[in-house]
């Protein structure tokens, strides 16, 4: 879509990424999608004073610092809009209050990927008035419909070449054991890891890896094992490759990815490995679910790695399991109630809340320590 003297100003957030849109009822294929429907707002400018850019340029949306968001919600615009208008620059607006240097060393890897030159980059500070904006549609977006052949073959011509040649085989399994207590995992999923390996599963922890040796694991599975969580939305960097796919589910019902997943490899499948989760709320007295606790089902997950000819079973101790869990699950806490946590996953619920939970999950050993580590940290 073209647009002519389009005011665009720095993102509230997310969901009001900073473009004055003439009718946003009308202009519907230019806003931000999920699950199939318009979400974003108009946004608001607090000034009348605004710069005016005469060149004209291709609008992106936020400048996005969170992988997941980045490569699922922004990344889908830009293979079509790149094929009609490849050497034009491209529009990000920034969060209103972000002061950090742009781009990030994560965003400049993802662009690399794309084969989008930095120097073509603008980063919106302030209200501009545009004279000419270009702006594709999302390809694909979360949780909405199977992604169509047409952006596959865009983005498959947009990143030809950067990976080798390369066999698929053997599993390969995606986990989030390295990440903070705060970010989400299984418990005891660290204990998983090291089974896996003994095994012979190739283990890719994402976050230590450069965004081309990730795609290189990726792209040369067999199989290929996720724990659920944004690591999921990295495939998406990829093309059709002829793999199976699984997840690892950490939240019940969980079908993370499946439209845009699905029509890029041979199968797909929803593992149902969450046996129970701890969880906290926040001020407004939801949970929330990207940093709950998840523990394994363990029947479901033997099954799912005996399928695939992973015997997870025979290497399995459970007294061992046990132990990693439990210290998992008091980290997890210990984190939880850091009095320094970032204020949308600081817990606003009485103590009560949670440690009513353990007894459910056959945690009950583990209340009083608990408790007492809850205690600890409030006092702080």
């Amino acid at each position: 879509m073209l647009f002519r003297d389009l005011f665009v100003g720095p993102a509230h957030n997310r969901n009001r990424p900073g473009a004055q849109w003439p009718d946003f009822r009308k202009h519907t294929p230019a806003r931000l999608f999920r699950r199939g429907k318009p979400v974003c707002a108009p946004p608001r400018f607090d000034d009348d004073e605004f710069d005016v850019v005469e060149e004209p340029v291709i609008f992106a949306s936020v400048y996005e610092n969170h992988f997941g968001h980045l490569v699922a919600e922004t990344v889908p615009r830009l293979p079509q809009a790149l094929a009609a208008l490849p050497d034009w620059p491209i529009v990000f607006t920034r969060l209103r209050g972000d002061t950090r240097p742009a781009p990030s060393a994560m965003f400049r890897t993802v662009m690399d990927w794309l084969n989008i030159p930095l120097d073509r980059l603008r980063f919106v500070e302030r209200p501009t008035l545009f004279r000419e904006v270009h702006v594709a549609a999302q390809g694909e977006h979360l949780d909405g419909p199977p992604t169509p052949g047409e952006y596959l073959d865009l983005l498959e011509a947009r990143i030809a070449g950067n990976l080798p040649e390369a066999r698929r085989e053997g599993v390969v399994f995606v986990t989030r054991a390295g990440l903070d207590h705060t970010q989400g995992h299984h418990a005891a999923e660290r204990y998983l890891v090291s089974c896996l390996r003994d095994l012979g599963v190739r283990i890719v922890y994402p976050e230590t890896l450069s965004l081309k040796e990730q795609m290189q694991h990726y792209a040369s599975a067999e199989v290929l094992v996720f724990s659920e969580g944004s690591a999921i939305h990295g495939r998406q960097l990829l093309g059709r490759v002829d793999q199976d796919i699984a997840l690892l589910r950490r939240r019940e019902g969980s079908r993370m990815a499946h439209g845009q997943i699905t029509p890029r490899c041979r199968s797909l499948s929803y593992v149902n490995s969450v046996g129970g989760a701890l969880n906290i709320r926040n001020r407004y007295g939801a949970d929330v679910p990207y940093a709950t606790k998840s523990f394994f089902k363990l029947s479901e997950t033997f099954a799912f790695f005996d399928q695939i000819g992973v015997k997870l079973r025979d290497r399995w101790d459970r007294n061992s399991y046990r132990k990693v869990r439990d210290q998992d699950v008091l980290a997890w806490v210990f984190a939880m109630y850091d009095p320094q946590i970032e204020h949308h996953l600081k817990p606003a619920n009485a103590d009560e809340y949670l440690l009513s939970q353990f007894d459910g999950l056959y945690l009950s050993h583990l209340k009083d320590r608990a408790a007492a580590l809850i205690k600890a940290r409030r006092v702080k």
